[in-house]
């Protein structure tokens, strides 16, 4: 079966996957993947009407490194080079519209699995697997996954996308509002912590989740287990607020990176502050700084930003990540 959705552009896309993934309360239909912190969706392709877009990453915790780290993660700058020369060649005037015929495509980077045991990440290799560009009928990028955690990752995905679709459209003379895009998922997924930032930084549903996160074991995993996920991964952030655990006395790193991001971004550095410290974890104890805006209009693929925040490594897509030693 495919789940087949269309959109005006990729923030709409993005905002109603989210509501699907988080609220959807129809297995089956709303989602058919919930395993662990998890909820997802297969076979889903997603249109939209424009890939023109623009959107602060800033909103979903995602630092400017993470672009960097991904464009260098998975695009060869050579495969691009050669990519970009066959739509010069083929699809930019002075050919006509009707003689544009062909589909260039940027096949991505061989990503490999990291770690042993119960602790590969990305045990399945790369999650975006290829880019292409046609300009006929109409000017569409298309995009080819195996997953993406919608609330996070996915909009940087969508970046990509649209860093692409306007080198291209700049070669052939189009405007990248009159650029189509279309998204081939294997796996739409939605994370109980890694997609929280989606959750948390919308004063709203904060309120809601502040509302229920005490209550939370009465939200049934079969229905709106999305809502159910995130609010597990909420509850375990005020627990260890609540018990005053400090950074490095986490003994799950990733969950400290979401935990120190949203004292920061919501409450500030002087709240963030008086969780530093501890000895357990190997990632950082201290407050992160706030994030700088990040907005996608500012992206492209030929020089991304130079250095990397080692301590605000990024998270995988992938959705066999380990389970803490305190879950099921």
């Amino acid at each position: 079966m495919i789940r087949s959705f269309s959109f005006p552009n990729p923030v709409a896309a993005h905002e109603a996957m989210c509501e699907q993934l988080v609220y959807g309360d129809n297995g089956g239909t709303d989602w058919d993947f919930v395993h662990g912190t998890e909820v997802g969706l297969h076979n889903v392709a997603i249109h939209c009407d424009s890939i023109a877009f623009d959107y602060n990453l800033k909103r979903l915790w995602v630092p400017p490194t993470r672009w960097t780290m991904m464009v260098r993660q998975y695009l060869d700058p050579i495969a691009l080079n050669d990519c970009m020369a066959k739509i010069a060649d083929r699809m930019a005037p002075p050919r006509t519209r009707g003689d544009r015929r062909g589909i260039s495509v940027l096949r991505t980077r061989l990503v490999q699995g990291r770690g042993v045991g119960r602790g590969v990440r990305r045990r399945w290799g790369s999650c975006m697997l290829s880019l292409s560009f046609r300009a006929t009928p109409i000017p569409t990028v298309s995009l080819h996954s195996r997953t993406t955690y919608f609330g996070y990752l996915a909009m940087v995905d969508m970046a990509v996308a649209r860093a692409f679709a306007a080198e291209a459209a700049d070669i052939c003379g189009y405007d990248l509002d009159d650029v189509q895009f279309v998204w081939t998922l294997e796996l739409a997924q939605f994370h109980g912590f890694r997609s929280l930032a989606w959750m948390l930084m919308d004063p709203d549903i904060r309120k809601q989740m502040d509302e229920d996160v005490d209550n939370r074991m009465s939200f049934s995993p079969k229905e709106q287990p999305g809502y159910r996920k995130c609010l597990d991964g909420y509850a375990r952030i005020l627990k260890s607020d609540r018990a005053g655990t400090l950074y490095g006395d986490e003994s799950f790193s990733s969950f400290a990176r979401v935990r120190r991001r949203f004292h920061t971004e919501a409450y500030g550095v002087d709240y963030a502050d008086q969780f530093a410290g501890g000895v357990r974890n190997r990632g950082g104890k201290g407050a992160f700084p706030p994030l700088p805006d990040n907005w996608v209009r500012d992206l492209g693929l030929r020089k991304p930003l130079a250095g990397r925040d080692g301590d605000d490594s990024y998270f995988d897509h992938d959705e066999n990540l380990p389970l803490d030693e305190d879950e099921d």
